[in-house]
């Protein structure tokens, strides 16, 4: 009886994650692949490349067309079992996200370097959590808000948003937030730059702090100076961007220990006592797969090993990033909005300015190579 209870179960998932499955596989090997080739604004692959519209935004934006548009607000009866199963491949896809880092990479990339982006990233992550409290926002949306606009916008809030307990709309509003502000700044920084005659290597590291997105970073030190060399503002914006991501570990923990503490604190007991029963094990494991991975377990880089497992990490976190839109309600995000939205552009802001005085003030306009 048992076992037919759970071949039933099964049945029922195979819907919904055949739909979920499905528009991963045409997202990956087709709309992508077309959107890294046409040409907008006289660049081959701009969607890709400045706005970021990859298969992880286009996998939740999918979502998100699914339950607004085609499913009329909600996930129909025949499909609700399959999508349930997007938190396990979520989870799933951030413990195997571990194994991008390294410790010593961050060792690897300079003093000043390490200095700069360490305070600012932990200095916005506070800042949002202090911002969040004042203004009365909920600690799930807060967190995932301070990993966006601390870390790397996509990246840090999808890896902080399941241990946090965040909604899908709190990481469809940290993603709208980040890009849109993205969005704006790339456009804006060059003439400043060049307004304050920044050199290449004050520029770099000013977009590599202040911008929160990859791709934008490497956008905007592109527009400022699009030559391709050693010395240049795009060497520089990305060794600044690299050392924010390999930030993203320490951070997804500590915004977590942050959360739970709150937790801990709502219901008077010590926080090793909530961390004991009830701090996701999924966080631990994607420390563990860094250590593993700093320590060479997984194999060196470029190895078939770490290929093959990044292989199957993009199909992972894509096929629970469709069903993760598909829990995004429009309406949610419009009843939402208004906070969330505050916090991230006010810390944008905040971060935005009070890097480059600080470059302005401590970076040389000579870099170091």
């Amino acid at each position: 009886m048992e076992d037919k209870n759970i071949f039933s179960k099964l049945l029922a998932i195979i819907p919904g994650l055949a739909v979920m499955v499905g528009t991963l596989y045409v997202l990956r090997m087709y709309v992508e692949p077309w959107m890294n080739q046409v040409v907008v604004f006289g660049t081959k692959g701009w969607l890709v490349k400045v706005v970021s519209l990859n298969y992880i935004l286009l996998s939740i934006l999918t979502g998100m067309l699914y339950r607004n548009i085609l499913f009329a607000g909600k996930i129909p009866g025949w499909a609700e079992d399959g999508f349930r199963t997007t938190r396990l491949f979520i989870k799933i896809g951030v413990i195997m996200l571990g194994s991008l880092y390294t410790f010593d990479k961050l060792l690897k990339v300079g003093g000043i370097a390490i200095v700069l982006i360490v305070s600012f990233v932990f200095g916005t992550a506070i800042f949002i959590m202090w911002l969040g409290k004042k203004l009365g926002a909920d600690r799930s949306v807060t967190s995932v808000m301070a990993a966006a606009c601390g870390v790397c916008g996509v990246s840090a809030s999808v890896a902080t948003a399941p241990g946090v307990r965040a909604k899908p709309v709190d990481l469809a509003l940290a993603i709208a937030t980040i890009l849109g502000f993205g969005i704006a700044s790339m456009f804006v920084s060059p003439y400043i730059g060049k307004a304050l005659s920044l050199s290449d290597y004050q520029f770099g590291a000013w977009v590599g702090t202040g911008i929160l997105n990859s791709g934008q970073v490497l956008a905007t030190c592109l527009a400022f100076n699009p030559n391709f060399a050693p010395g240049t503002a795009v060497a520089y914006g990305e060794i600044w961007n690299v050392v924010r991501v390999i930030s993203i570990p320490f951070v997804v923990f500590f915004i977590t220990a942050w959360y739970w503490k709150g937790e801990a604190d709502a219901e008077h007991v010590s926080l090793g006592s909530v961390i004991a029963s009830k701090f996701p094990i999924f966080v631990l494991g994607f420390v563990g797969m860094t250590a593993l991975s700093s320590l060479h377990v997984l194999g060196a880089e470029g190895s078939e090993t770490l290929h093959l497992m990044r292989q199957v990490m993009a199909w992972i976190f894509g096929i629970g990033l469709v069903g993760l839109g598909a829990y995004i309600d429009v309406r949610e995000i419009k009843a939402a909005g208004g906070t969330p939205l505050r916090i991230g552009i006010i810390a944008g802001l905040v971060k935005y300015i009070l890097a480059l005085i600080v470059i302005l003030a401590f970076i040389p306009k000579e870099g170091a190579f």
